[in-house]
């Protein structure tokens, strides 16, 4: 590997890709290196994959190759197992993402992108007067590069003593398990409230094959030390899929910060999970990370075009502000409506749910469900408010 990049994107997850695919000319200019400590197609993802289809085609022009099912409804249970049947029409897509990223590891590639994988990256040192960063591996072997985007997700350490976002300052804990089951709804997902299910988050299904489930549990930042999470999923297997087989499990950790952060510094730029980019209320963040990837390789460009820290200062400011306006101001408010959430009562989710099911299905939208429940449920309007 010769030692000089232009840019250097740690993780190649859906934010790594996405810059990789915004920087990457067949001409060679800037130099790319897209490196990762797996090889990202290879080995289980703990991911859901569900995306919402207006964001995902912002984000991305999707092969079909990519996309398993088309989700039409979503069908929301409560504690006391009263169930809520919601149409979007914009609706959503189950992803196949072990797929998707290794197409797009193969056109960042096929396209000038050099890729190490199955390569840890131990260190990333502060912006030298030369004007790059060291970036140093497992092994020892050590390359500069002018800009680096740190892609490498949640927990990552990377810029840590610099004035820039490192820590999440509410990270969630979710436990999730591909099963095999006798059928699946294709077209459906399944969400579960209730703070004996999942306290301060939800429990979810989602499709995979006609066959086979993803099923997974998110436990709130505020539980964590006292949910065992994977205690939790377990009993929601048993309650809900009795006869079904656990192929894989995984544990994650989801990103929920929100408000204005500090995003890049002088050759640093962080984007997707590492940015705690995740949408606070859906916990979905396929899409917002893609996003942001392609916002961090356009900064990053702008970087090595600067010229001086003067400008470069600017440089970051200025992606600052455009994710803020994209994104983070909107995941803010919703941010406000996960906590005030977490504080309704189970008893006021059961009888919104059986209100609601009177409701025709065509005519339940998001106004409506605020109509019918404020007189009936204040407390879980109020907590709604910042979604209008």
């Amino acid at each position: 590997m010769n030692g000089a990049f232009d840019i250097v994107i740690i993780g190649a997850g859906p934010a790594g890709l996405a810059a990789a695919r915004q920087l990457v000319s067949p001409s060679g200019s800037p130099r790319v290196l897209l490196v990762d400590k797996s090889t990202p197609w290879k080995h289980p993802i703990p991911c859901a994959e569900g995306v919402f289809c207006p964001q995902f085609h912002q984000a991305i022009d999707p092969k079909e190759s990519w996309i398993r099912f088309t989700i039409d409804r979503a069908v929301f249970h409560s504690p006391n197992h009263s169930s809520l049947v919601y149409q979007d029409i914009n609706k959503g897509y189950i992803i196949d993402r072990a797929r998707m990223q290794k197409d797009l590891a193969d056109e960042c590639g096929h396209n000038g992108a050099e890729c190490a994988f199955e390569r840890q990256v131990t260190q990333v040192e502060k912006f030298g007067d030369d004007g790059t960063r060291r970036v140093t591996f497992g092994d020892g072997e050590c390359v500069s590069a002018r800009v680096v985007i740190d892609c490498s997700g949640p927990l990552s350490s990377l810029g840590r003593g610099e004035p820039i976002h490192c820590k999440p300052m509410d990270l969630e804990v979710a436990y999730l398990a591909h099963i095999r089951t006798s059928s699946v709804d294709t077209d459906t997902v399944h969400i579960h409230a209730g703070k004996d299910i999942a306290p301060g988050g939800y429990a979810w299904t989602f499709p995979r094959t006609r066959r086979s489930a993803n099923v997974g549990i998110i436990v709130g930042s505020p539980f964590r030390a006292k949910a065992n999470v994977r205690r939790l999923l377990e009993c929601f297997l048993k309650e809900h899929f009795p006869d079904s087989s656990v192929e894989q499990a995984f544990a994650g950790t989801i990103p929920c910060s929100y408000g204005r952060k500090t995003l890049a510094t002088y050759g640093l730029i962080k984007a997707g999970d590492a940015a705690s980019t995740v949408n606070p209320i859906s916990r979905a963040g396929i899409s917002e990370a893609m996003l942001s990837g392609s916002m961090a390789g356009t900064c990053a460009l702008a970087m090595l075009g600067a010229g001086t820290k003067k400008k470069m200062a600017a440089v970051c400011k200025e992606y600052e502000k455009a994710w803020y306006e994209k994104r983070g101001k909107r995941h803010a408010r919703l941010a406000k409506v996960k906590n005030s959430l977490a504080k309704v009562p189970d008893s006021d989710y059961n009888r919104a749910a059986e209100s609601l099911s009177t409701v025709p299905r065509k005519q339940l939208t998001m106004s409506r469900i605020f109509s019918v429940s404020l007189a009936r449920f204040p407390r879980l309007v109020w907590a709604l408010r910042h979604m209008m």
